[in-house]
């Protein structure tokens, strides 16, 4: 399955913080951050809904929504990303599902002064009370550190799950290069690891029934949990990966050697493409072919020409 090329993007409204009450979200989140720069905090208290309002930010007992729209203004601002077309262009930035009633929303970002990364990908999916939201942040070929991913979610009624990957880079088997072990799978994602995986009702989650999705969650350092049952301990687990990532392992990355970017491109090209086939494999048994192949191209973002500032 290809995904339909497009070479050009546009910078447009940003479209995350939607919905009203979203920027009072936001202001409580921002006030929560700490002095220290560039850090990251979770909101102060964990958003559980009174009101009797049908919308779909609602129809959790403890929504998560708060904390994703919260995550994903620090991503914008700290990186210096814009929104592109990319999901637009493709119909897909909103979708639904009228079969099982599943809702959600994708968004591709790119940096507005290209420097590290290819794009950022921003999504959301909702089918009755089981939430799930996506923070990817794919790498450019002119630094080593790893992809980052993160999905969390409440998957039952006061649970949380997690899922948190840095997905290593290069043509070195990890493991093999003890510099690029420390810099990227440190004590930091050691302890980050054991703080999930001993988490109050946390259980190890079950890996992805498809390959493709197995071949990028396969670092020592993946947290996959569930049933995690301290709200706070998820969000601090959620935000800490994230900040790990942007003020540590993106601004400490290793900058790659010119004659080597063009197969860094590749490679990441190669990563992306397992990325849609895994979402693939997921979405379609339950959207149906045509609904099924637009959520997860849009959840993934461009598949080839992973320049930084772009895609295609």
């Amino acid at each position: 399955r290809k995904i339909p090329s497009t070479n050009k993007y546009t910078s447009s409204t940003m479209t995350i913080m939607r919905g009203e009450g979203c920027f009072l979200v936001l202001a409580s989140a921002l006030a929560a951050v700490t002095t220290t720069s560039n850090a990251f905090a979770p909101p102060s208290a964990f958003t559980r809904s009174s009101s009797t309002s049908t919308s779909r930010d609602t129809k959790c007992q403890a929504s998560m929504k708060p904390i994703y729209d919260a995550l994903c203004g620090k991503v914008v601002n700290e990186l210096g990303l814009q929104e592109t077309d990319f999901a637009e262009s493709m119909g897909g930035s909103t979708w639904s599902c009228p079969t099982t009633g599943a809702t959600g929303t994708a968004s591709w970002w790119s940096e507005s002064n290209p420097t590290y990364l290819t794009g950022v990908s921003l999504c959301s999916q909702q089918t009755g009370q089981v939430e799930k939201y996506t923070c990817n942040i794919w790498m450019g070929p002119s630094y080593d550190a790893p992809h980052m991913l993160l999905t969390f979610g409440e998957h039952a009624p006061d649970r949380y799950a997690i899922t948190a990957e840095y997905v290593p880079r290069g043509a070195v088997p990890l493991g093999s290069d003890p510099q690029y072990m420390e810099n990227y799978y440190g004590d930091d994602v050691q302890h980050a690891w054991d703080c999930a995986y001993t988490s109050p009702g946390a259980t190890a989650a079950p890996p992805s029934p498809a390959f493709e999705s197995r071949l990028l969650y396969s670092s020592p350092g993946l947290i996959q949990v569930q049933n995690i049952a301290d709200p706070s301990t998820a969000e601090q687990l959620i935000f800490q990966h994230v900040d790990r990532f942007v003020n540590g392992k993106v601004q400490g990355a290793t900058p790659i050697a010119a004659r080597l970017r063009g197969s860094f491109n590749m490679r990441d090209d190669k990563l992306r493409q397992f990325y849609y086939r895994g979402q693939c494999n997921t979405h379609i048994p339950v959207f149906g072919e045509q609904l099924g192949a637009l959520v997860a191209a849009v959840n993934t973002g461009p598949t080839a020409e992973a320049y930084v500032g772009g895609g295609s």
